[in-house]
């Protein structure tokens, strides 16, 4: 009994690691044959925390005096230099397919720790970022959980 908890410890741990993203989270759960239903809710639960922690700091940092101080450091320092091409680039992603976009590309593009903070950079509101990544969130553990106990069941057949 101790060691199924202590794997559940691990799989919400792994999930809430930046760069383990669910998707590699939830496939490894399934596969060591833990239950699909306590994976998902563990996953989604260890990644969407440190996503709406990272929100709500870093919105209570834009008001403090360095950010502010930061920024105004910023803009004159970028009225002399050129933009760089991948700020560019990423603000017209984000403007084409909005936070909803970004949102759902973000766990297989970028991480969701990421795409958190580039849409809060790109002036998104933090309650839509929450609300927005825990949807996308949503979406890709229930589609993982899925297609990882439909795939697993199919190698141990074939096997």
């Amino acid at each position: 009994m101790l060691e199924l908890l202590w794997q559940y410890t691990i799989i919400f741990i792994m999930a809430a690691t930046p760069w383990l993203e669910i998707l590699i989270v939830i496939p490894l759960g399934i596969g060591m044959g833990l239950d699909p239903f306590i994976v998902a809710l563990l996953s989604f639960t260890g990644n969407f925390l440190p996503v709406l922690f990272i929100i709500y700091v870093l919105h209570i940092f834009e008001r403090t005096r360095t950010y502010r101080k930061w920024k105004v450091f910023r803009r004159r320092r970028r009225r002399h230099k050129k933009r760089k091409r991948r700020g560019v680039k990423a603000q017209r992603l984000f403007h084409k397919y909005g936070l909803p976009g970004l949102a759902v590309l973000g766990p297989a593009l970028t991480g969701i720790h990421l795409a958190a903070v580039i849409a809060l950079s790109l002036q998104s509101g933090k309650h839509q970022t929450a609300w927005w990544m825990g949807l996308s969130l949503i979406l890709w553990t229930v589609f993982l959980t899925i297609a990882s106990v439909i795939s697993i069941d199919w190698i141990r057949n074939v096997f």
